[in-house]
């Protein structure tokens, strides 16, 4: 990473990207296909990930747009936003993606949270590098407790979601639990493959 001076970088490119992205597929897809599965009254939870989303594009983008990240950094994220929107709107069998199993016979969604908080450890760790903090021993696990707590805070937006919206599909106490598992796994193979291979992401 480093400084960018005044001019537009690979982040703001991202960002615009995904904005216009994420704004297409949800007058394209999203919306139509929430009617669908979830039903016109349960509307209410669609707009609140929408916000909650835009809102998380803005705010990362205004504390550091500042930065020149990685670019094979941002195409790993890139890969998450993909998949996971994937997950909403590819159907197999006329089932969402989302509720499929694959290997183990773990859901999808779970290897989306594992692959996005594997992601989240490599780009925290850019982040912790640039900033030159050091944490002696405990430098990873302070890494993957960061990407939890991320990762809690995606967690208590769907309880928000569960107490608000009628219905919603946010899935039960064991759906939250299995996700934040899954979040600690991706987490600790990330640690694991940096440690490995002594990787760092500063430029």
């Amino acid at each position: 990473m480093t400084i960018a001076h005044q001019k537009i970088n690979n982040l703001d490119l991202f960002t615009a990207f995904n904005v216009l992205l994420f704004a297409l597929m949800c007058v394209v897809v999203y919306y139509d296909r929430f009617i669908a599965f979830r039903g016109k009254v349960n509307i209410h939870e669609f707009y609140i990930y929408a916000v909650v989303i835009f809102s998380l594009i803005v705010v990362a983008w205004m504390r550091f747009r500042h930065v020149i990240i990685a670019t094979h950094l941002l195409v790993m994220v890139q890969i998450g936003i993909l998949i996971h929107f994937a997950g909403a709107f590819v159907q197999i069998d006329g089932h969402r993606l989302y509720d499929e199993r694959f290997w183990f016979g773990v859901r999808y969604d779970k290897w989306v949270h594992a692959y996005n908080s594997c992601t989240a450890v490599f780009v925290v760790s850019a982040l912790f590098a640039r900033a030159q903090v050091v944490l002696q021993r405990l430098h990873w696990a302070v890494l993957v407790l960061c990407v939890l707590g991320l990762g809690a805070i995606v967690e208590i937006v769907e309880f928000f979601v569960s107490l608000t919206v009628t219905h919603n599909g946010v899935g039960g106490y064991h759906n939250n639990m299995f996700d934040l598992v899954a979040n600690l796994c991706g987490s600790l193979v990330a640690v694991v493959f940096l440690r490995w291979r002594r990787i760092s992401y500063v430029h």
